[in-house]
């Protein structure tokens, strides 16, 4: 049913190209305000304030590895800064919710700011940083798991995964976050354009079946949450990705699969006939969708798998990288994917073996590892870099293509 809470719909509103409960508050389409993250104010090119006295500029950003290109940017392991650059791997936010209790997972690029999830219980928080680095803008605290993440031109939706609920705020998290949907199970992935946010739910236990799964969306030209926009009681839905014409979104079960859902008119279709150990993320560039395979049991390594299916569909998906064939560590646990149109490779983090990875989409090659460290989780692209946060550290950082 659509859900009887509103975005808080202003009539005439133009767009850029554009179980459930009572009302629970709003919040006004076209209304939100998109802000900066703050930094070096009156300071010379090349210096900042990082002390909090603007009167001294103190620090020489471009060469400082501590403080490269931006306040608290650091500069890795061995890595130099030159011309505001790091060489290597650049830290840009650490320590969230807390430095006590760190525990990255999901983000998003939206403009030039990373926003991510971060918490396992109830202090969990959503934040966000200027892709240079710099000062972290609170969005949100004291969230229960916050989990999936998506950013539009109205402001920030995540989900609260022991919650089940979905919540938006500004992009400077002016305000209290407003519930815009309350469900009785499992709140995961979530997606959003200048048109829709969507968001999966799953009815059961991890590859469990059950009546409530389904995806939903949000529509920005009314604002009402639709629990009915596609449900599927056969499948266990988790991760998703959006086209101008589909939803794309993975079934995480042991006999899994990768589906493709119109946003018009139309039937949910397979893209392939074969079936994908618990599909974990998923991702999409101009022509194929790509996902990572993470069986739940390490024993089942022949399984883990990263995999690319052209977006029509095919009978059998191709595999571009395999664990038992492909790599000689152990323990591997691809997590989080990430294309786009503009570069030959498909980019992945590994829990398992704590590192972040690319290989060629069309599978040629060996893989290469451009980072190991940590707990990789979330990841994302934005112009010449590969962005991803760490759950062990709670950190985000990037590294140069």
């Amino acid at each position: 049913m659509r859900q009887a809470f509103r975005i808080g719909v202003m009539l005439g509103v133009a767009l850029v190209v554009a179980a459930c409960t009572s009302v629970l508050g709003d919040f006004e389409v076209g209304g939100a305000s998109t802000g900066s993250t703050g930094g070096p104010s009156g300071c010379q090119a090349g210096t900042a304030d990082c002390d909090g006295n603007p009167a001294d500029c103190e620090v020489d950003v471009s060469d400082d590895p501590q403080n490269c290109g931006a306040c608290g940017a650091r500069c890795l392991g061995d890595g130099t800064c030159s011309a505001s650059v790091c060489s290597g791997v650049t830290e840009i936010a650490r320590g969230f919710p807390t430095p006590q209790s760190a525990n990255a997972k999901f983000l998003v690029i939206h403009g030039d700011e990373v926003y991510w999830t971060a918490g396992e219980g109830a202090g969990g928080s959503v934040q966000k940083v200027s892709v240079l680095g710099g000062p972290v803008t609170p969005i949100a605290g004291g969230q229960n798991a916050p989990y999936g993440i998506a950013v539009n031109q109205e402001g920030v939706f995540w989900s609260n995964l022991n919650d089940t609920n979905l919540l938006w705020v500004d992009h400077n998290g002016a305000g209290t976050p407003k519930v815009v949907f309350n469900s009785d199970y499992a709140t995961l992935g979530m997606a959003a354009d200048e048109n829709d946010v969507f968001w999966a739910q799953r009815a059961g236990s991890i590859g469990a079946p059950g009546k409530g799964s389904l995806i939903g969306r949000i529509p920005m030209s009314d604002g009402l949450a639709d629990d009915e926009f596609h449900e599927d009681n056969n499948t266990s839905p988790h991760l998703i990705a959006l086209d101008r014409e589909h939803v794309y979104w993975v079934d995480r079960s042991e006999r899994g699969s990768v589906n493709r859902t119109p946003r018009g008119p139309g039937e949910t279709a397979r893209l392939t006939e074969d079936e994908q150990a618990y599909p974990y993320a998923i991702a999409v560039d101009r022509d194929h969708v790509y996902w990572t395979n993470s069986p739940r049991e390490r024993a089942n390594d022949a399984r883990v798998a990263v995999m690319r299916a052209p977006k029509r569909g095919a009978r059998n998906a191709t595999i571009l990288w395999r664990s038992d064939e492909d790599d000689d560590v152990a323990n591997p646990t691809p997590d989080c994917i990430a294309v786009d149109d503009n570069d030959d490779h498909v980019y992945w983090t590994d829990q398992g073996s704590s590192r972040v990875l690319r290989k060629r989409k069309d599978g040629s090659g060996r893989q290469q590892v451009l980072y190991e460290g940590g707990t990789p989780r979330g990841i994302a692209l934005h112009g010449e870099y590969v962005y991803w946060a760490d759950e062990k550290d709670g950190a985000v950082r990037k590294i140069h293509r």
